[in-house]
Order: C-alpha cells, then sequence, then structure tokens
C-alpha cells in the first residue's frame, strides 16, 4: 500500500500546539489557516509578539523566499512558521548567521531522519542538489523575525510546474511526516543552540556545516544584485562568510545568491 499524505486537521495542530507551548515554554504560538505570509504577520505584529513567539500558517497566499522568490506551498502539508528572536544578547555581526545556525539545526535533525541534507551557503537546505528548505531573516527593532518553509509532506505533483528542482520529507523517504512533532523539535534544539551562538558565536558550529559537504570545490555563480560572479567555492570560513575563487582573485563573500 503506497502511503499519500493527508491533510491534517487545523483544530488537531492548533491543539497540539497548545500542549507544546505549556511543556517546553514557548510564550506564544498563533496558529493561522491562511495568511499572505507568516514573515509578513510577524513584522505588522512584532509590537505584540513575546521573545520566542511562533506563527504557523497552513496555508500562505504570497509566501516569500529570499530575493523575494514565491515559496509555494501546497495547503496543509508543510511547515510554514516564523520565530520571533531576542537580539539584546547577540552581537550584530552573529544577526545573519542566525539563519545558519537554523539551517544547520534542520540539516542534522533531517539527517537523523534518513534524509542526505546538506546547507548551501548561506542557509538553503537542498537534498541532492534539490532545495527542501528556505530560510529567510530580518532584523525588527531589537528582535529577529526567522521565516522558515519546510517541504514536509509534499508530492511530487504538488511541484508541477516549479521552475526549479524542489523535493520533501515524504518524497526523499516515502513515509508521512508528522509536521507538529518536527516543529517540536526544531523549536527545542534551535533554541539550545541560539543560546550557544549568543555565549559563543558561530565556531562551535562550523565543522559541523562542513561536514554537511557545502558544496567545497564545485564550480558555482554568485549573484549579488546585478552582479555575477563565477568560479569554484573553496571554503566556509570560520566567521561564516564564503571564500570564493575566480579567475582572477580569491574573494571573501558575505552575501549573495549561490547557484551550485
Amino acid at each position: 500500500m503506497i502511503l499519500r499524505p493527508q491533510v491534517i486537521p487545523q483544530k488537531n495542530i492548533e491543539k497540539f500546539l497548545s500542549m507544546f507551548t505549556q511543556v517546553f515554554q514557548i510564550p506564544q504560538i498563533i496558529s493561522l489557516g491562511e495568511c499572505e505570509s507568516t514573515h509578513k504577520y510577524m513584522r505588522e505584529n512584532v509590537a505584540t509578539m513575546q521573545e520566542w513567539a511562533v506563527v504557523t500558517a497552513e496555508y500562505q497566499t504570497g509566501g516569500r523566499g529570499r530575493h523575494g522568490r514565491a515559496w509555494v506551498a501546497p495547503k496543509g502539508k508543510n511547515l510554514c512558521f516564523n520565530v520571533i528572536l531576542p537580539a539584546n544578547d547577540l552581537k550584530p555581526e552573529f544577526y545573519a548567521p542566525t539563519t545558519q545556525i537554523a539551517a544547520i539545526t534542520i540539516a542534522k535533525m533531517l539527517g537523523e531522519k534518513g534524509i542526505d541534507a546538506n546547507v548551501k551557503w548561506p542557509n538553503d537546505i537542498l537534498v541532492n542538489k534539490c532545495k527542501i528548505c528556505g530560510i529567510i531573516s530580518e532584523l525588527l527593532g531589537t528582535s529577529i523575525s526567522i521565516g522558515v518553509g519546510i517541504n514536509v509532506n509534499t508530492e511530487k505533483s504538488d511541484f508541477a510546474g516549479l521552475d526549479r528542482l524542489a523535493t520533501s520529507m515524504f518524497i526523499e523517504t516515502g513515509k508521512v511526516w508528522d509536521r507538529g512533532v518536527f516543529l517540536q523539535e526544531f523549536l527545542q534544539k534551535f533554541k539550545a543552540n541560539f543560546d550557544i551562538l549568543c555565549k559563543e558565536g558561530l565556531l562551535p558550529f562550523i565543522e559541523d556545516w562542513r561536514k554537511m559537504g557545502c558544496f567545497a570545490g564545485h564550480r558555482a555563480r554568485l549573484v549579488e544584485g546585478n552582479s555575477v560572479l563565477e568560479g569554484v567555492i573553496e571554503a566556509i570560513k570560520d566567521d561564516g562568510s564564503l571564500l570564493f575563487r575566480t579567475e582572477t582573485d580569491l574573494k571573501t563573500i558575505w552575501s549573495g545568491d549561490l547557484e551550485v
């Protein structure tokens, strides 16, 4: 018998999340049936949000990833959520790496579930060069909003017409996954990793990141605005920047869209 992902009723997820807030002391979880995007909702309502508040949505009408790209997520199959992080105890140079820590956390979780995931600099998660998770962030006053989209129970047919390679936990394993349990596990582990980032910086995570492949030695294109560089990925430096070799130079890159 072939398992097919089923849409879990919204009330079941809300019940699970309510129990989770009590057990793991997440102060506030807002579970939306539909919204334009959880990132936009967080931005517009940040003044009412507590530290570590979470916003989830069953369906986003205007979900966006990095550089404004549309993030397609069929209703009730994937995880789309934002978390508000306190920035007071975090050095400014580690604001951006919070997304890298989130990516490393999720990639390790996927590995524990039998899915060989790599983090493509700076924070996309790929399986066999197919995207399974995207992460964005935004500084909102004294807080950082992290937006995460994970393809959990998406089927191949859900990606029809998509102009880039994508996969899901269901496609990779043939198993239907409980999205609420995955969210619980992520929040628990990410909260612990964020505390380490505040105290020790990025260095404790660098070796884990490098072990995930990071596509060192691969040819790639690096796009930042109207600028395009072509070359080879040399390494991830200890500060989280990318060492990128072109035909004429060895560059240290802090931001951009890497096409492997």
